[in-house]
């Protein structure tokens, strides 16, 4: 089985599985020669010799979703939940980044922008939007209708729409979108978009970058929005940027995305970005911002799949902070971190020790992070008066989360 990827129009080179049932990589010979082409990843730099399974798959397979919600999709399409190629072939057109992954048939589809046109995309109405949501138990969202082939790493229930005019539509066969839709869940998580649409205004509060969000009540749902930042909406077109997360430029699959399980530690993240971003000093700031913002909001869920890479033009940055979600303020969730702070993974016993630790491993002054918990602790009692006047937010998990920074800053 063959598939060409695709770097925006380029066809970059092959993915393909081989008489062993392995899967393998090759870079095309004319990307090669082109002196403008970039590698799909940190972790596949441009070269004639193939990429191994083990050196690729970390990639690819990160562009698919994870745990419970690949098994689901991947019972939905009757595909088996360890075969990343046909579940690539069945939702790789409109992937993270610049991605689309397709078949020969298909190639036809690759573009960087699409035009806002009929072809590419399909009014969706207000009442097909609330059955898709009301149906998702049974039909994965992500193949609410089978003319959308898109593709979305993580493990929540999700779907992708473009916003044009102030109405939703469909894109329709790897049309890129710009809006991703996260209906809460049931039971104890019942409040799990409230809660990221809190932590995401708090952290707008506090000077992060954030993509724009919106919380909508849809079939009797909350459902968290967030405009998608490798996407970029023109007057009559919607570009792609790329992107990848740090699993990804790493070379890690998503299976092993916490630290405890061989994933990418604090220090990892750190040095990457010092070794690949075009201003390594400024976006190295930004990551220990984010990850102080994530250990105050007691996000024990904060791993190497949370922080990406995001690349416009010739700049290479972080990007913007997503994914962020105050997992200590529900009973039944782990208080283990994804990526432990000096000497500890549990959340409740790191100290001012922990983060000196976690200076002297990065080879950082102290005084930087401790500047970080000053500028926050400044800023936190306005910024959450704020969103007390926000009335589609639940004061009682508002409550809950300014409890837990509160006792973080202190």
């Amino acid at each position: 089985m063959k598939l060409n990827v695709f770097f925006g129009n380029d066809k970059a080179g092959v993915l393909e599985s081989t008489e062993n049932r392995r899967v393998i990589f090759v870079y095309d010979e004319n990307y090669l020669m082109n002196k403008n082409s970039v590698p799909l990843s940190v972790s596949l730099p441009l070269q004639s010799d193939e990429f191994s399974q083990s050196q690729c798959l970390p990639f690819f397979s990160g562009l698919l979703p994870e745990e419970d919600f690949r098994g689901k999709i991947a019972g939905f399409l009757h595909i088996a939940e360890n075969s990343t190629l046909k579940l690539l072939e069945a939702l790789g057109g409109e992937c993270a980044g610049l991605i689309s992954i397709l078949s020969e048939d298909d190639s036809h589809f690759a573009k960087t922008s699409y035009d806002l046109d009929s072809t590419n995309y399909e009014l969706l109405s207000a009442d097909k939007l609330s059955y898709f949501i009301e149906k998702m138990d049974t039909r994965p969202l992500i193949k609410a209708d089978n003319n959308v082939r898109l593709s979305l790493a993580g493990s929540q229930e999700k779907i992708a729409l473009a916003k044009i005019n102030g109405e939703w539509y469909l894109p329709l066969k790897g049309a890129p979108s710009t809006h991703i839709l996260k209906p809460t869940r049931t039971g104890n998580l019942s409040s799990l978009a409230q809660n990221e649409y809190i932590c995401m205004k708090l952290a707008k509060s506090f000077a992060l970058p954030v993509p724009d969000v919106d919380l909508l009540n849809i079939a009797g749902k909350d459902v968290f929005v967030a405009e998608r930042y490798d996407r970029i909406k023109e007057t009559s077109t919607i570009q792609r940027l790329h992107q990848e997360d740090f699993c990804q430029a790493l070379g890690i699959m998503s299976t092993s995305k916490y630290q405890n399980d061989g994933g990418p530690g604090i220090a990892d993240i750190f040095n990457t970005i010092l070794k690949v971003c075009t201003v390594p000093a400024l976006e190295s700031y930004k990551f220990l911002r984010y990850v102080i913002f994530n250990y105050l909001i007691g996000n024990c869920d904060s791993h190497g799949k949370n922080y990406s890479l995001l690349y416009d033009k010739n700049h290479i940055g972080l990007s913007p902070l997503y994914d962020v979600v105050s997992t200590t303020v529900y009973s039944g969730l782990t208080e283990k971190l994804s990526m432990k702070i000096g000497r500890h993974y549990d959340i409740q016993k790191v100290t001012r020790e922990d983060f000196s630790l976690l200076a002297e491993s990065l080879n950082i002054k102290i005084s930087v992070l401790h500047k970080i918990f000053d500028d926050f602790g400044k800023n936190y009692l306005k910024a959450f008066d704020e969103l007390r006047d926000d009335e589609k937010i639940s004061k009682d998990i508002l409550n809950s989360i300014f409890e837990v920074v509160k006792s973080r800053l202190w």
